[in-house]
């Protein structure tokens, strides 16, 4: 018996001619039901202050933009704003939410989201890992108190206190067929290049992504609240990234990423940047 820590994560993204973003939410298995209990409850209040269907999607781009999506033309941009920021609020308020984010310059890209979901797809094989061995240092310590103190447990408690962390990727609809197939070949084919000029073994090792379980799951994000929350993520980060236009700085869209949703970003995912936004 195995304790194994199991998450959600859903990957949307966001881009324009300039910048490329992906971003992902993940939740603990244990916990989605409650999250997914308060995105329904904020729906609901969504549905009688302005009275947006449950069964409606939203999207952060046509919301902002203010193009009439949802049936809210008789509603300005500066609350519709505000709509969006009461979005990004709730990803903070889901149990034991966290974000990764990939931001790539598309100049130069010969295909920048398949380049993007390979940099997510070992961003969290890698977090996964060394949650796995940080877990597996703290749980040695707990058998090594229980085999001291009782030692006739010591063996059930070695198999209970193991740990092994594994995902599940959901993502929109699109290109199903090229994204299955990057994870497909990350699973057996994974070249990392070295951060301190090399491995014994040369430029690169070939590390395989373990922790991530099957192929993407593909749904219609009109059909799932929490991929239409990442649409959210991923939009406020592109805002955050590229030069705002007077709509966007007027209501301070471009700075709502880091009024919001700073606090629960993966920052290990990249050593580079305070937010952890991976960029290369």
């Amino acid at each position: 018996m195995h304790a194994m820590g199991t998450y959600l994560i859903y990957v949307d993204e966001s881009y324009d001619d300039d910048m490329f973003c992906l971003s992902a939410l993940q939740l603990r298995a244990e916990d989605w039901r409650d999250a997914f209990r308060t995105v329904k409850e904020h729906r609901a209040q969504l549905r009688e202050s302005h009275s947006i269907p449950l069964r409606k999607e939203i999207h952060a781009r046509a919301l902002v933009g203010g193009r009439g999506q949802l049936g809210l033309n008789n509603i300005g941009k500066w609350e519709r704003s505000r709509i969006f920021y009461g979005l990004l609020e709730l990803v903070t308020k889901l149990p034991s939410a966290r974000l990764y984010n990939i931001v790539l310059t598309v100049r130069g890209e010969a295909d920048p989201q398949l380049k993007a979901w390979d940099r997510l797809l070992n961003r969290i094989d890698r977090t996964l890992r060394f949650v796995e061995e940080r877990e597996r240092t703290v749980r040695r310590g707990i058998h090594a108190v229980v085999a001291q103190h009782a030692p006739q447990l010591a063996d059930s408690a070695e198999l209970r206190l193991s740990y092994k962390g594994r995902a599940i990727i959901f993502a929109d609809e699109g290109r199903n067929v090229e994204i299955t197939r990057v994870m497909r070949k990350m699973n057996v084919h994974n070249p990392i290049p070295s951060a301190y000029g090399g491995w014994p073994e040369g430029m690169t090792r070939n590390t395989p992504t373990e922790r991530i379980i099957e192929d993407p799951v593909f749904r219609a994000s009109e059909s799932s609240f929490m991929l239409q929350l990442v649409d959210c993520v991923a939009f406020a980060l592109l805002k955050r990234e590229v030069a705002p236009t007077p709509n966007i700085k007027k209501y301070g869209i471009q700075k709502m990423f880091d009024q919001v949703l700073a606090d629960i970003c993966i920052k290990a995912a990249s050593r580079t940047d305070p937010l952890g936004i991976v960029r290369k």
